[in-house]
């Protein structure tokens, strides 16, 4: 089963690849967006720091991935790597429909549809996949409230009581050097919960001791997807979903930074899409502006609803008919 293996690791750093690529916009979307930085800056500063987080803080979402959904005893190295090509092929769709979508959500969806085909019902752990889908609903809601309150906040005691326009200016270029820090910061749990969509079910196949190394390949993998094809998703999280400033920029950035690493560190492999489009929407409402991109946000909603189910179904029927003719 050798080779079953080395087309695992190849399809996980395929899969950390596309995720990249889809997720280095939430971490830099809105900076790009408020115009503090520009797009080939935002890639290669967004890749260094969600490599770090990739290699150090991703061990508690690894764990549910690799055992929350179906028992590690019952990953099979053709589980591992159907899984894996599913959640790789359904985010690639999505990168080039310039839609961003969940790579948490494609695995654990996946993952799903091989073990109801391998296991059956009984053997799967409802009550961790139900734990999950609560973070799911949780995290873009939590997005949209912190969001909206610091916002809120910044505009009623700060902004708000500022008249001369020089003196905003100045408010705006100091912002527009948080925005990068907090961009730097999200791009830390954002490396976490994709490191371990991509590469924690192969982990969980071949052990920890080759654990280490399979996780730098995808660490990897995720630099190449953010500076190859990163830039299809950074422009619909920083400009299409709704216009940005410095200062609404960083509070959309510090609320989706601080609802992400909170679940890396419970371990719940949320989608930093959800979370940092629910903080854009949030500053937006908060800015009593109108122009939240009403048919973007609906085009990404559908786009989540539709990925567990349509991942699970690829992944149980590739399954089926690999197991039949194997």
């Amino acid at each position: 089963m050798e080779w079953v293996l080395v087309i695992g690791v190849i399809a996980g750093v395929y899969l950390a690849s596309n995720i990249g690529a889809n997720d280095i916009g939430n971490s830099m979307g809105t900076a790009v967006g408020s115009g503090v930085i520009k797009m080939r800056q935002a890639l290669i500063v967004g890749s260094i720091f969600m490599f770090i987080g990739a290699i150090f803080l991703s061990g508690n979402v690894i764990k549910t991935i690799s055992g929350g959904i179906v028992d590690t005893l019952f990953i099979t190295p053709t589980g591992a790597v159907i899984a894996t090509l599913t959640a790789g092929l359904w985010v690639s769709i999505s990168i080039f429909r310039k839609t961003p979508v969940s790579g948490s959500h494609s695995m654990v969806g996946a993952i799903f549809g091989y073990g109801l085909v391998y296991v059956g019902l009984n053997n799967i752990k409802w009550d961790s996949l139900l734990i999950i889908g609560l973070s799911w609903i949780a995290s873009p809601l939590l997005g949209v409230l912190i969001g909206f309150i610091f916002y809120y906040s910044l505009r009623i005691f700060l902004l708000e009581k500022i008249q001369r326009l020089s003196v905003r200016s100045r408010i705006e270029k100091i912002f527009s050097y948080l925005q990068i820090l907090s961009s730097c910061f999200a791009a830390l749990g954002i490396g976490a919960i994709d490191i371990a969509a991509a590469t924690g079910v192969m982990i969980a196949v071949v052990g920890t001791g080759s654990g280490t190394d399979i996780k730098l390949l995808g660490a990897f993998g995720l630099i190449t997807g953010i500076l190859v094809a990163g830039n299809r998703i950074v422009g619909t999280v920083g400009k299409r979903i709704t216009n940005l400033v410095p200062t609404s920029g960083v509070s959309a950035q510090i609320s989706a930074a601080a609802v992400i690493l909170s679940f890396a560190f419970l371990g719940m492999p949320i989608s930093p899409t959800q979370t940092l489009v629910g903080s854009v929407i949030g500053v937006g409402l908060a800015r009593r502006t109108r122009d939240v991109g009403g048919d973007v946000v609906k085009q990404i909603l559908s786009s989540w609803i539709l990925t567990f189910p349509i991942c699970a179904i690829i992944s149980g029927i590739l399954y089926l008919i690999v197991s039949t003719f194997l």
